[in-house]
């Protein structure tokens, strides 16, 4: 190592900085919780969409049911793990690319390490050589050599052109000297600017190895992470395969427990029009007793005063829409409110409780009438209840409590199924909350 100090060059400093990825010249730890985040973020999406996914098998057997969920998250999964590899391939590439230009780097300071030693070592032989010859001229002149006295250039001439010859050789030899001496300052500048470069690359070299190392450590960290990447999005693809057989073998196993299911929808349909064929009969001999002057309570107006029976969002609007599993068409007579179980639910509207049933497909269900609008019956009615909170013929305002929300009857999860019924057909709750 050269005693000279050392001047690092700003270009190889420049190279250096343009290399690192500004992806690297974040902090791991913000980066980490980042991922976290996005990672958190991605899990309640999905728990989020399957948790729609439940509400809407909530005709479907359990087992089926289940088996399609798992399905399903599967499948949601999948294009994260595809994002997942393609982001590792992504950085893999990136590493790799480093690790070629930071080794291309430090081959290149290395030659050019080689270079200057060479050069150190020839300039310092030059500087040696023109020591050693200065030195000799010194003590010839020392001992009264070649190099004369001026005082005795014109002194003991023997004739005026050897006084002429003896001056210009002074002259000459004077000249000489002085150009060697010029050189030799050269060559020490020359060689002194080549061992202070030779120090930097050294130094340069030193900090390049450094980076290698890194480079290599963030290269294998990448080929690992997507070899992960790879054997985890090939394992969903295989469990993918295996529950799209499962649930075909299922479907097939329970369809006819299914048709049982629609048949027996269809047999509460006809249910609930006699219900409201009962109740309209019982209004309208309200409405004459009131009018013949008798007292007696009177069918409440629909105009107003209607309430949302949860807080929660919408997830399953009313309409005709295909079957998840079976494919067929089918209209969901209702909306779908997400809860968790035991949430209060409350009448939508002011009116009376015409029905409370338990152990069907809608579980726990509580059916309100809230007067005629139009001649035209209107009633609500709340499934899947985890318990009442209300009796048969009692009278409610709307906001009060009639249940609690479950996941009783045909349901996979805590929602609330609310529905709306004019003379017993179901029309689109929107209409009315």
């Amino acid at each position: 190592m050269s005693q000279f100090p050392l001047r690092r060059p700003l270009g190889a400093l420049a190279a250096a900085a343009l290399v690192l990825s500004p992806a690297l010249l974040l902090p791991s730890a913000a980066l980490a919780e980042g991922d976290k985040d996005e990672k958190v973020a991605e899990r309640e999406q999905v728990d989020q969409e399957l948790e729609d996914l439940k509400i809407q098998l909530s005709d479907v057997n359990e087992d089926l049911a289940q088996t399609y969920l798992d399905l399903a998250e599967t499948e949601l999964l999948i294009p994260q793990a595809q994002e997942d590899l393609e982001d590792a391939q992504d950085e893999l590439a990136a590493a790799r690319e480093e690790d070629r230009e930071t080794g291309e780097r430090l081959d290149a300071a290395e030659d050019e390490e080689a270079e200057l030693t060479a050069e150190v070592e020839s300039g310092q032989q030059e500087v040696d050589r023109s020591d050693e010859e200065l030195a000799a001229v010194a003590l010839e002149a020392y001992k009264g050599g070649n190099t004369p006295n001026p005082a005795t250039v014109y002194v003991g001439g023997t004739s005026p052109q050897d006084a002429v010859d003896r001056s210009v050789n002074y002259r000459l030899t004077m000249a000489s000297q002085d150009s060697r001496l010029e050189q030799l300052r050269t060559d020490q500048a020359v060689t002194e600017n080549s061992a202070d470069r030779l120090t930097a690359v050294r130094e340069e070299i030193d900090d390049l190895k450094a980076e290698a190392e890194a480079a290599v450590e963030r290269k294998e960290a990448a080929e690992q992470a997507a070899a992960d990447a790879k054997a985890e999005l090939d394992d969903l693809y295989a469990q993918q395969s295996a529950q799209a057989d499962d649930l075909e073998a299922k479907k097939t196993e329970y369809e006819d427990e299914q048709s049982d299911l629609e048949d027996r929808s269809s047999a509460l349909d006809q249910e609930i029009a006699d219900l409201v064929a009962e109740e309209k009969k019982r209004e309208q001999q309200e409405l004459a007793a009131q009018s013949s002057g008798d007292s007696g309570g009177s069918g409440s107006s629909t105009a107003d005063g209607w309430v949302r029976p949860v807080d929660a969002r919408l997830n399953s609007n009313f309409g005709w829409r295909v079957h998840p599993i079976y494919g067929t068409r089918k209209l969901h007579a209702g909306v779908d409110f997400p809860v968790a179980c035991g949430v209060p639910v409350k009448a939508a509207h002011s009116g009376r409780v015409i029905q409370l049933t338990s152990g069907t497909a809608a579980g726990n269900k509580v059916i309100l009438s809230h007067g005629t609008e139009n001649g035209a019956l209107v009633t609500s009615s709340y499934h899947h209840l985890q318990s009442f909170a209300v009796s048969s013929g009692q009278s409610v305002e709307a906001g009060d409590v009639v249940g609690y929300v479950g996941t009783t009857g045909s349901s996979t999860g805590c929602h609330l199924h609310f529905e709306t019924h004019r003379d017993g057909t179901a029309v689109n709750p929107a209409n009315y909350i």
